[in-house]
């Protein structure tokens, strides 16, 4: 009889760990699709009696796979914000050869020239010149806006990075409290870790981050370069955003607990993420970009000047360009930050301002000392042929741009476009390769930590064929029993 009662007993705690393991992996094959999820265990003892007990429920993880999908997530989301931007920035610019762009602008403006060149007397072809040279510095006043839209975008992007990176890290602390509260409840324990890696992939997106394991399912967060984000209580991120950038001024930095970690000076800089690339292209990027649309704005400005013709010795004034600070030339080989956003036409060539467009021609929008058609003649050219060849000449250009200071103007132009549409060429390459990498980390891991349906079913099979016997042998020894009592009656 007591051979049947162990029979029995130990067909139930059968029975009852079969139910147990298929609880588990039923809901492993629920969640196969959750990227976040980890694939869990059921780990198994023995009772005194040698009885099968369900243990704790346990995660199939590797944690430097985990980290490595998190270091090529931070990689990847930092580029896809430069790849954005210089998208942006690219469409500023289109084809050099088509309508539109600032070096089509410029070889347009000469076209103009010329046929003023060949008809001086004709006032339509001064208007049409004067016109042309309008679109231009348009062209100039929209790409440098677009510019300083992307800056003030970028800040204010950094701002909403922060805030989220500081969400994040309090859902951590609170998902670190739910874990010790959880004490010796392993399935609750191994579904709060998920949701605490989770929750560390989702910070990776902001910002470079690693972590370190710490006794009883405890963790350390610090960000790439070191500073320390979380450590039983989240640390705090600061930032100040800037209502209004000013023009190749960089914006606030970003600090992790005090730590400064982006801009000029941090001691420990954040190596990638959101937050890097964003302040990159704010304070980067986009000024290098618009140092060269200043140039630009100079370089016509200073071209299309007028000298003292009286020899009087004083000082060159803008002439069919003007800006906030005319009649004064800006200086040669000098960034004036912000140029390319000011830059108009002068309205004493502009006929709709009660202008004349034959001052084009002629010289004198600054005084009589500045006329250059001394003897009013109706078919001067030489003022003319003087804009037109200095178009072709080389000028003197700020170096800190990047691009070659002994260009003229229309190559300067064409440089930039070109030094806009590399940096993109390369920005999508780089992306292309990011995301590679990613896919592989993510693929590693799933192969590790994540679901295979069709193990996962075989194993449920296997699992109904060890419930089904079980339930025979409870069924087969109270058939045993059963008899056993009738002989005793």
């Amino acid at each position: 009889m007591s051979g049947l009662s162990t029979a029995l007993t130990q067909a139930l705690s059968g029975l009852v760990v079969s139910q147990s393991q298929t609880a588990v992996v039923s809901r492993n094959i629920t969640r196969a699709s959750d990227e976040d999820y980890t694939r869990k265990i059921l780990g198994l003892t023995t009772d005194f009696a040698g009885n099968a007990r369900a243990a704790n429920i346990s995660r199939v993880v590797e944690q430097k796979l985990t980290d490595a999908v998190s270091a090529s997530k931070s990689i990847m989301s930092g580029q896809q914000v430069t790849s954005d931007a210089l998208q942006t920035l690219s469409e500023t610019i289109g084809d050099v050869e088509a309508d539109g762009s600032i070096a089509w602008g410029i070889g347009q403006l000469q076209v103009a020239l010329s046929d003023y060149e060949a008809s001086p007397s004709s006032l339509t072809a001064a208007n049409n010149a004067v016109a042309v040279a309008g679109r231009l510095a348009q062209s100039l006043n929209d790409a440098s806006g677009i510019v300083s839209g992307l800056r003030q975008q970028s800040d204010s992007g950094i701002s909403a990075s922060v805030d989220n990176a500081n969400k994040i890290l309090s859902e951590i602390e609170e998902i670190n409290g739910q874990i010790t509260s959880a004490g010796s409840d392993s399935g609750t324990v191994a579904e709060l870790l998920d949701k605490r890696d989770a929750a560390i992939k989702r910070l990776s997106e902001e910002m470079g981050v690693r972590t370190v394991q710490r006794p009883n399912n405890g963790i350390a967060i610090y960000t790439d370069s070191g500073v320390t984000l979380f450590d039983v209580k989240a640390r705090s991120i600061t930032f100040s955003a800037t209502p209004s950038l000013t023009p190749g001024v960089p914006g606030n930095a970003v600090y992790v607990d005090g730590v400064q970690v982006t801009g000029a000076g941090a001691p420990m800089p954040l190596r990638s993420g959101r937050i890097v690339s964003q302040v990159d292209v704010r304070d980067n990027l986009t000024t290098a970009y618009q140092s060269q649309l200043d140039e630009v704005a100079r370089g016509l400005i200073s071209q299309f000047s007028e000298s003292d013709q009286s020899g009087a010795s004083l000082p060159d004034a803008t002439g069919l360009f003007s800006y906030t600070g005319s009649p004064a030339v800006p200086l040669a080989g000098t960034v004036y930050p912000g140029l390319a956003s000011e830059i108009k036409i002068n309205a004493a060539f502009d006929t709709t301002q009660g202008g004349n467009a034959s001052l084009l021609r002629d010289g004198g929008a600054n005084g009589a000392a500045y006329v250059y058609n001394t003897t009013g003649a109706s078919g001067f050219q030489g003022r003319i042929a003087s804009l037109i060849s200095g178009l072709d000449k080389p000028a003197s250009f700020d170096a800190a741009t990047g691009l070659d200071p002994n260009a003229n103007l229309k190559n300067f132009a064409s440089l930039s476009a070109g030094w806009i549409e590399q940096k993109r060429s390369e920005a999508d390459r780089k992306l292309d390769t990011v995301e590679a990498s990613y896919q592989r980390a993510t693929d590693a891991l799933a192969k590790k930590s994540g679901v295979n349906i069709d193990e996962e079913m075989a194993t449920l099979l296997n699992l109904e064929k060890s419930y089904q016997a079980s339930a025979k042998i409870m069924s087969t020894v109270d058939q045993m029993m059963s008899t056993l009592m009738e002989i005793v009656r």
